[in-house]
């Protein structure tokens, strides 16, 4: 069937009708990037001396050169401000307060503060840094709304600048944004550390907190912050605790805070019925409260059947030095090699069973195999241990924090 003319003719016209848009957009594409290439040149340009006055300044500690960037203009200034930024946060001392002192003259707190509502979220955002780079306490309170923005960078960077500021009004937010809007525990907990002493009390009134993520990271926090006056407090968590992950936070603080009191708790963690991640944690936690019975704890859970268990006694016991390496030595002597056949067919004489007095075993593991899996971990420590010494190694720290649930 022939296609009509009228038809040929509006087909033709809505194809020279598409060919022309998809030029005016190729053409408008090329003529954006143009513009933003001659615009990011330009502002470099602006930028350049500028950036060479602002790192002489840092460079002399900030003795130096104020003047210099006093006088740059508004619109240099504008260009090189996020490089400025930058180097606020990176420099410390005498420098930082200098470059502080800078931004402060040229009215860029004044500036920020107001742009903390602006509608560009990367507008907010820049704000909100500048502000906590210049630690400015007069903000802390209205950062606390960011930590409800629509943006969840917004968010995250509110919370750093809280804690790079500081105050101990930002704590009970800070905890409370966790639960509305998942902001990472990691972040928060080490913002709260930043805050110090000061967010203490709110910690210790968030280990009552119904949600599981605002507990674990009070306790995080606590631990970062080494809040040793809040040990009783954590022992009285964890013994009511129901969460698995909270209970880990409990015990990994613990091993971060220390004290005799911390003891009993993280030997009770080590009880079999528990979860073989709890018991890792606690030894972990043991061997970084040492005491004068933790070698030996630590030395029978080289026979636990859980092999992360065994292993983080073993890393425990290379930590705890002198009494660590005795109680290694001990047990990689005290295996027996296996018994040869008795001729005729007679029984095999029983073997030897170092660790079979382990209080710690599951029922029913076969002590002869506890006992070689305890000495396979006692000699591999006690070579590490000479591998460290030989090349002047530590032995790794255990990690400070724990993930939120």
């Amino acid at each position: 069937m022939n296609t009509r003319p009228a038809d040929a003719g509006w087909l033709t016209g809505a194809l020279i009708v598409l060919t022309g848009l998809i030029a005016a957009l190729i053409v408008a594409a090329v003529v954006i990037r143009v513009i933003r290439v001659l615009r990011d040149r330009r502002r470099d340009r602006l930028a350049a001396a500028p950036r060479r006055a602002l790192l002489a300044f840092v460079a002399e500690g900030g003795e130096e050169g104020a003047e210099d960037l006093l006088a740059i203009s508004p619109r240099a200034w504008r260009a090189t401000e996020p490089a400025a930024v930058a180097l606020l946060g990176k420099v410390r001392g005498d420098a930082h307060g200098a470059l502080a002192e800078v931004f402060e003259q040229r009215g860029a707190a004044r500036q920020a503060l107001a742009q903390l509502h602006h509608p560009d979220a990367v507008r907010r955002a820049r704000a909100a840094e500048t502000l906590g780079y210049l630690g400015r306490a007069d903000a802390a309170e209205p950062i606390h709304a960011l930590l409800d923005d629509k943006d969840p960078e917004v968010r995250v960077v509110a919370a750093r600048a809280l804690g790079a500021i500081g105050a101990p009004a930002s704590a009970a937010p800070l905890l409370a944004a966790l639960d509305r809007h998942r902001m990472p525990a990691h972040l928060v907990a080490f913002a709260l550390s930043r805050i110090g002493a000061g967010a203490v009390p709110d910690l210790q009134t968030a280990l009552s907190d119904d949600a599981p993520t605002v507990r674990a990271t009070a306790l995080n926090a606590l631990g970062l912050i080494g809040a040793i006056g809040s040990v009783s407090a954590i022992i009285d968590l964890l013994d009511r605790e129901p969460h698995p992950d909270v209970r880990l936070a409990a015990v990994t603080t613990l091993g971060l805070l220390g004290g005799r009191s911390a003891v009993a708790p993280l030997r009770a963690a080590l009880d079999p019925a528990r979860a073989s991640g709890l018991r890792a944690a606690a030894a972990r936690s043991l061997g970084e409260v040492g005491g004068p019975d933790a070698a030996t704890v630590l030395g029978d859970l080289l026979a636990d059947p859980d092999y992360h268990v065994a292993n983080e006694a073993a890393r425990a016991l290379r930590r705890l030095g002198p009494p660590g390496r005795r109680r290694l030595q001990e047990i990689a002597d005290d295996a027996s090699p296996a018994p040869a056949a008795e001729p005729d067919g007679a029984s095999p004489a029983p073997a030897a069973e170092p660790g079979a007095g382990c209080s710690v075993l599951s029922p029913g593991v076969p002590p002869g195999i506890a006992g070689v899996t305890a000495a396979a971990h006692a000699r591999q420590a006690l070579a590490l241990l000479d591998l460290e010494e030989n090349t002047g190694r530590r032995s790794p720290a255990p990690s400070t924090t724990h993930p939120g649930p």
